[in-house]
């Protein structure tokens, strides 16, 4: 990441890759849309498999529009967060970026597709339709749609198909990105995977799975993933230690490690096929664990010799959870912390993790210049954390003691006042 990377995208805010390189599958509003961004807002489109919708988006990026269904990117930006847009773009040359301006081409292409909610965590940050788990602990139904496989919809994945077909007949590097859920569980990814075996794609497939690394990778997937031309494991790990069980409940910090020994002797047996990036996102609910998680995965990468590549996911929803949404009493005490997070030395012996400090740096921006009152957020937080304790048997003053220790005597009673008995439905 260089000055003139981070000026030259500033500079260009209707520029972005992600149109060109990658068509999604997901359901929103009933129906199942094409998306090429977690952040590109498709309200504006009623149709199913909107292709033209995406064409407008390219359209107007061409003439230095920025789209009306980029807002999400825009906001964060101009509140001095790290967007989507910009995590896509950080890591590439001026040259590069010029480049594909001109020619609107970029040397990969991308099919993802979300197969459903199933899920075997609830973390504290996820909803309904991302995890069925979360959904039955917090007793908020999904729509039926989010809990159907997709692939179980023969018109739906006959089009996933076809269209997989097309765009790696014309690609160069291709890659199939399904998400879940949890994709390690999804019956899609596995009929997925059977299918792109079958006809004879995986080998020159890259093969990227979103997956939280808790499922055990050596049991169901292990030779079959070896017939891929790479696998990339793109692993949402937002926490070390005891703060992890309380982000990723009910999932153990050792479920991780047991992985990561299997990842590495996976990279040792075939060199160059395997890779894994750690993508956390970070909420009131560890970010005061931030250093904490970047001493594990630098001490993890000395002593692997892995080249350790780290990036994130911003959090915009739901606001409550957001770091943004801290008050302004305990913001000098996240300066410090967000201080030492940019200088770590993590950073400066990997490459590949310019995207996570670019966040870090833009955090502390925001949280020097945010001057919005969040205290109506934060009650909201606390009311919503003490349930969450509760359903799941958690308590936060001993699993998020970094920020918990922190509080003055008016939030600890909402709190505590909300520490109400729920029953649990799982």
């Amino acid at each position: 990441m260089t000055t003139q990377t981070i000026e030259w995208i500033k500079n260009n805010p209707a520029f972005c890759t992600a149109p060109y390189a990658v068509y999604d599958f997901r359901y929103y509003d009933d129906k199942c849309k094409i998306t090429t961004c977690c952040n590109l807002d498709l309200s504006s489109t009623n149709n199913t498999l909107d292709l033209d919708f995406i064409e407008k988006v390219k359209q107007d990026m061409s003439q230095d529009v920025v789209p009306n269904s980029c807002w999400r990117c825009t906001s964060e930006e101009q509140n001095q967060a790290q967007s989507e847009r910009v995590k896509y773009l950080i890591g590439h040359t001026v040259a590069d970026l010029e480049q594909f301006k001109q020619n609107k081409k970029t040397n990969e292409f991308q099919i993802g597709m979300k197969f459903s909610n199933l899920c075997n965590l609830a973390c504290r940050s996820c909803n309904e339709t991302d995890s069925s788990l979360w959904s039955k602990l917090m007793t908020r139904p999904a729509s039926p749609e989010y809990e159907i496989d997709i692939s179980s919809d023969e018109i739906l994945w006959d089009t996933i198909t076809r269209m997989i077909r097309a765009k790696h007949s014309e690609t160069d590097n291709f890659i199939v990105h399904p998400i879940g859920g949890e994709t390690m569980i999804q019956p899609g990814f596995a009929k997925l995977v059977d299918w792109l075996i079958t006809e004879n794609l995986a080998s020159t497939t890259t093969l990227r799975i979103t997956t939280s690394l808790v499922p055990n990778i050596a049991d169901k997937f292990l030779e079959k993933f070896t017939l891929f031309q790479r696998v990339q494991f793109l692993s949402s790990i937002d926490s070390v230690g005891e703060n992890y069980h309380y982000v990723r409940w009910p999932a153990r910090f050792n479920k991780i490690q047991d992985n990561l020994k299997t990842f590495k002797t996976l990279s040792s047996q075939y060199p160059n096929k395997f890779s894994l990036s750690v993508s956390p996102v970070f909420s009131l609910n560890n970010i005061f664990y931030a250093v904490d998680f970047l001493d594990w995965w630098e001490n993890w990468a000395d002593q692997t010799q892995t080249d350790l590549w780290l990036s994130n996911i911003h959090l915009y929803n739901p606001e409550m959870l957001m770091v943004e949404s801290l008050p302004f009493e305990y913001r000098p005490q996240l300066t410090v912390l967000l201080d030492q997070c940019v200088d770590h030395n993590v950073f400066k012996k990997y490459k590949q993790t310019d995207v996570l400090r670019g966040y870090f740096s833009a955090m502390q921006a925001t949280t020097q210049n945010n001057s919005t009152d969040t205290q109506t957020l934060f009650t909201q937080y606390l009311e919503f954390t003490a349930d969450y304790d509760n359903r799941t048997n958690t308590n936060s003053y001993q699993l998020n003691s970094k920020l918990f220790d922190l509080l003055s005597s008016t939030h600890q009673n909402i709190y505590n006042s909300h520490l109400k008995y729920v029953q649990s439905k799982i």
